[in-house]
């Protein structure tokens, strides 16, 4: 009888221990109903102001650009949130502005701007890719002097890279037609950055796949093409990706080469800060909705690619620096 009592003793305070762990292991929350209902009220009011700043930029773009462009000139200080008309007889949205920005050499600028970006992705691609594979190699003589000095140039500013490039450039006489391409195209050549991500793909590869790829009679080459760069593709899918917005948003390196911005063949955002000006005008004066027409032209290309390839970019992003999932 003692020992039937011993037991059920210990089943009970066995019990009463479990649960005590499982309420200690779940996340404190409030029973009442008052702090849940200001938690939620929190909670939305942050997720609404994150999505208001993130929205309302493209709200302005696409409503600006289907404004008239009467309210412009005949009401420069005026501005409108939403499409309306200017008078009884004008309509409510005006696709017209979009018309007469793709009029301004939009097909040209978008066939240059995919030109350099698509070689500006295959040329760092394989300066990042044999640069990384090179730092992975393990033995080789003064490997940690040059990558100590590898690093040491990630911290320089971006300003002293750009003109140091543009001082090379204008040296080598570059910034003229001929050279154009090959100007704008030296920024992306190489990155620190991307040949480190490269180093640690390649290091995250066993060793055993090496050591059966040489005893299989594979040489370094055939290694490097067969074997390694199909195991790091999440990291060539992330910097063909950031490389394609890098150079096709680029600004600040074209408009130091490129004055004549009046020119057909010209990248794509200083193709949008040439479009919209009233050529009639007295003084320079800037049709705001023919320009957001245009940007969001020159936007355009960058979300079709991003929605028509948005797994693979969520895959390379989520998947980087892990070669064995390759």
């Amino acid at each position: 009888m003692l020992l039937t009592g011993l037991k059920i003793r210990h089943w009970r305070e066995k019990h009463y221990l479990n649960s005590k762990q499982e309420l200690m292991s779940k996340p404190y929350s409030s029973t009442s109903l008052a702090p849940k209902i200001l938690s939620m009220i929190f909670k939305v009011a942050v997720l609404g102001l994150f999505s208001l700043l993130i929205i309302f930029p493209f709200y302005f773009m696409i409503s600006q650009s289907l404004t008239s462009i009467q309210w412009q000139s005949s009401r420069p200080d005026v501005t409108i949130l939403f499409p309306r008309r200017f008078d009884l007889k004008d309509k409510i949205f005006h696709f017209e502005n979009i018309r007469k920005a793709l009029e301004e050499g939009y097909l040209q600028s978008l066939l240059f701007t995919s030109g350099v970006t698509l070689v500006s992705i295959l040329v760092r691609l394989f300066f990042s890719m044999t640069l990384g594979y090179a730092l992975s190699i393990k033995n080789w003589k003064g490997k940690k002097t040059f990558f100590t000095i590898f690093l040491a140039l990630m911290i320089l500013p971006e300003i002293a890279l750009l003109s140091g490039q543009y001082k090379v450039i204008v040296t080598l006489g570059w910034q003229t037609k001929s050279w154009l391409v090959l100007s704008l195209i030296i920024p992306f050549a190489a990155s620190i950055f991307f040949s480190f991500m490269y180093k640690n793909a390649f290091e995250a590869i066993p060793n055993s796949v090496k050591e059966s790829a040489m005893l299989d009679g594979a040489s370094s080459f055939r290694y490097f093409i067969n074997i390694a760069l199909p195991m790091v593709k999440s990291t060539t899918w992330t910097v063909a990706i950031l490389t394609a917005f890098a150079s096709w948003n680029s600004y600040t390196w074209p408009s130091l080469l490129i004055s004549d911005t009046n020119s057909l063949w010209r990248p794509m955002n200083l193709w949008v800060f040439s479009t919209g000006k009233d050529a009639s005008a007295e003084r320079d004066f800037v049709f705001i909705s023919i320009r957001m027409a245009a940007t969001i032209l020159a936007i355009l290309p960058m979300f079709i690619a991003y929605f028509a390839l948005r797994r693979r970019i969520m895959a390379a992003i989520s998947r980087q620096g892990n070669a064995t999932k390759g």
